[in-house]
């Protein structure tokens, strides 16, 4: 998800489950939504393209009309809300993962999966940061549809989709000081989870974990740091390229305590963890703080397979995904570097792919001779030309980009914006008129209607 972790990075900032009236309220919302198109994993897919190909409801046309249908205020939303038969599901920081209907925002389910509090750290205490994901899995003869998420206490859970239950749970890492940003990709059979560490403070040993769906067992680990040594985090989500099983993610922490070839690289990993192939930053390109904390975008370009993935310096990079050892094909600049995203400085927002041109949200930049807190630009994936830049006044861009056809969203500070995917124009904007609180989690398009969740507790269904 949004995630991170470090000082600095937030200048601001098992258990039981509550089933309220659950079955008809859950039979309800799979009826309303039986022929809907779903959005069940972090940018929608495993290639994490964010873009909803089959949204014919939401468009440049109608997207004007959104308006708030409901609003559910049972916890914030750093998480990207997904939806699935009906039934949305978002994790929130007071440690809740929480099902509402799709139709109306009731309440179907809430399960407690834990905070991590640290006051040596900031932000002090986080809950649910990791997006869920739903999957078919194989429970005693019986396929049984379950959500993925990584809790708030170091703990991995799967729950079941109807009721919150408690399936099962897998602590990862050794200490409370792990923490588990990352969101998770399902995959033929095995739950793929990033390892962070709660505010590096302390620093834990970065890494990756592959798990059995139906059990949590841990089958495969590839560590970003030696043995000994902590950091290069993984707080981004890991991408899977379905044709050839190849896991792609990114890592952070420059600072670890040992040389570390695979901290702020982008990494690349067959689907049994081996290491096939890395790129680190070189030192003169990192700003004050280049982590990768933003998601692998898989694209291509003229038939060539491509990885696109921002940096905190400000550079979004463009690979070849069968060289990713050989470095960037291209390179753009978008915004200016930092350490804090929030404040508009460095950039941690996943990008947004259609098939055609590439979505990418930042900070701080200067465009036209102006000086903007933030930033959308539509870039060619060939070469990485701006085809269109718009300045954005109301904040940074922190979290991903996602689209349908011929829109593009993303969070500008407080607002959630709309632009046209050909020309960038303006198409919609919405503020909670009883919130300043800033978007740091993704919108999911699906079905008429966009699910985004801000930081005051608010989850809006436009």
């Amino acid at each position: 998800m949004f995630g991170k972790k470090r000082r600095g990075l937030l200048c601001v900032v098992i258990g039981a489950s509550l089933v309220t009236g659950l079955s008809g309220l859950f039979a309800a919302s799979q009826a309303t939504a039986a022929t809907s198109v779903s959005w069940p994993t972090y940018l929608r897919g495993p290639a994490r393209s964010g873009y909803n190909s089959a949204e014919a409801a939401v468009t440049a046309s109608t997207v004007g009309s959104l308006r708030n249908r409901w609003t559910d205020t049972s916890g914030s939303a750093s998480a990207e809300p997904i939806e699935s038969n009906g039934v949305v599901y978002y994790g929130a920081w007071d440690g809740y993962e929480r099902a509402v209907s799709a139709a109306n925002g009731a309440v179907l389910w809430s399960t407690y999966l834990g905070q991590t509090t640290d006051g040596n750290c900031s932000p002090p205490s986080v809950g649910v940061a990791s997006t869920a994901t739903v999957g078919t899995i194989t429970l005693g003869g019986r396929a049984t549809r379950v959500v993925f998420v990584g809790g708030g206490d170091h703990h991995f859970y799967a729950l079941n989709a109807a009721t919150g239950a408690v399936v099962w749970k897998r602590q990862i890492g050794a200490t409370s000081s792990t923490f588990l940003w990352s969101s998770p990709l399902f995959y033929k059979g095995l739950v793929y989870e990033g390892i962070a560490s709660f505010g590096d403070c302390p620093l834990v040993r970065g890494g990756m974990v592959a798990m059995q769906a139906t059990t949590g067992k841990v089958v495969h680990t590839l560590y970003t740091a030696p043995s000994g040594c902590a950091g290069a985090g993984v707080w981004g989500s890991p991408a899977v390229d379905t044709s050839t099983g190849d896991i792609y993610f990114g890592t952070g922490n420059a600072k670890t305590t040992c040389t570390a070839p695979l901290a702020v690289a982008v990494v690349q990993a067959s689907s049994s963890l081996s290491l096939l192939g890395s790129w680190q930053i070189p030192s003169g390109e990192h700003g004050p703080d280049s982590d990768f904390g933003s998601t692998p975008n898989l694209f291509t370009s003229g038939g060539v397979p491509m990885l696109g993935m921002q940096n905190k310096n400000g550079v979004y990079y463009a690979f070849n995904r069968r060289s990713i050892g050989s470095g960037p094909t291209w390179r753009t600049t978008i915004a200016k570097p930092g350490e804090c995203p929030q404040c508009s400085n460095g950039d941690i927002s996943s990008s947004a792919w259609d098939g055609t041109r590439l979505y990418v949200g930042g900070g701080n930049a200067t465009i036209r001779g102006i000086s903007c807190r933030g930033s959308a630009e539509a870039l060619q994936p060939g070469n990485g030309k701006i085809i269109w830049r718009n300045c954005l006044t109301g904040g940074p861009v922190i979290a991903a980009v996602t689209a349908v056809p011929g829109v593009v969203f993303l969070g500008e500070g407080a607002f959630i914006k709309a632009f046209g995917a050909t020309t960038g124009n303006a198409l919609f904007s919405y503020q909670d008129s009883n919130s300043g609180s800033d978007f740091w989690g993704p919108a999911s398009i699906v079905g008429g209607t966009a699910y985004i969740g801000n930081q005051d507790g608010s989850l809006f269904a436009l």
